[in-house]
């Protein structure tokens, strides 16, 4: 119901903490593989990232987040990885027995859908990005999205100096809370003006990367030991990239390199020497 335009996704997750009011000793859990930013911001809050690995989907193990979870937990952050959703049906069950916020980090998946419903209207907050490296771009930018108008206009608040974006700006305040000190946060008006015009192309966009990674993947005669990636909802995946799972680091490496050698843009996650930030050992 409520949407905000902000200046990455970055700054939609600080926005998305501040306005659930998470702080210091404050616990949030965050999947062990994600770009670095997820856990960063949770740290910038005051507040303390929990690491929970991740399953063949590469996105947060439902399994083990129940065991994550203590007096202090605020919010679980379900991180559609790399253009798949998370397993947000077990997610959201887990969050509303345990009385927990879900913010969703969208910044890989833009566009993408979990069982017909899309990412980031499923959980408490969704957080997006346009950064020209992800499915919609507009070179920078992000948005907040949410249905409860309280945490809208706390995370208004928070991305606009506390300018105090409220039904009436200069009244006291409806409950405590309200009012707050904030940052600049707000997205230009020509990043609008490009994600405006790149949102409304966004199922013909996606529509061509399901097309081509069906035909890539079908044509995929798979050798002994390799297997794809668990993809939670075909129909939702972003299909941005194909995954694909090798017996042991040298194999990986000699199929990256003869990939490439035929011209397939291929990268893999093999080298502990590589010092990849979208792992948590690396944070």
């Amino acid at each position: 119901k409520y949407c905000l335009a902000v200046n990455s996704c970055t700054s939609a997750l600080v926005a998305a903490y501040r306005a659930l009011g998470i702080g210091a000793g404050d616990e949030v859990i965050v999947p062990g593989y994600t770009f670095f930013a997820t856990a960063a911001t949770v740290a910038s809050c005051n507040a303390i990232p929990v690491i929970v690995d991740v399953d063949e989907s590469l996105c947060l193990d439902p399994g083990r987040i129940e065991e994550a979870i203590t007096k202090r937990t605020r919010a679980i952050v379900p991180v559609h990885m790399r253009g798949a959703p998370a397993q947000m049906d077990a997610i959201m069950d887990i969050a509303g027995r345990k009385g927990l916020a879900v913010v969703e980090d969208v910044a890989q998946a833009g566009g993408g859908s979990f069982k017909g419903k899309r990412l980031g209207s499923i959980g408490t907050i969704g957080c997006f990005s346009f950064d020209y490296y992800k499915v919609i771009v507009s070179g920078e930018g992000g948005f907040v999205t949410t249905d409860d108008e309280w945490l809208h206009t706390r995370a208004q608040s928070w991305h606009d100096c506390a300018a105090c974006w409220r039904p009436d700006r200069f009244a006291k305040e409806r409950k405590e809370g309200e009012l707050f000190c904030g940052e600049n946060y707000r997205m230009s008006e020509l990043e609008g003006a490009v994600a405006l015009a790149q949102i409304r192309k966004a199922d013909r966009i996606l529509a061509g990367y399901r097309q081509a990674k069906d035909r890539i993947k079908g044509a995929i005669e798979k050798p002994p030991g390799v297997s794809f990636r668990r993809i939670t909802d075909q129909a939702g995946d972003a299909a941005v990239c194909l995954v694909m799972f090798l017996p042991n680091a040298e194999l990986t490496r000699r199929a990256i390199l003869a990939m490439q050698a035929e011209g397939v843009p291929a990268g893999g996650i093999y080298d502990s020497k590589v010092r990849d930030w979208h792992i948590f050992k690396y944070w």
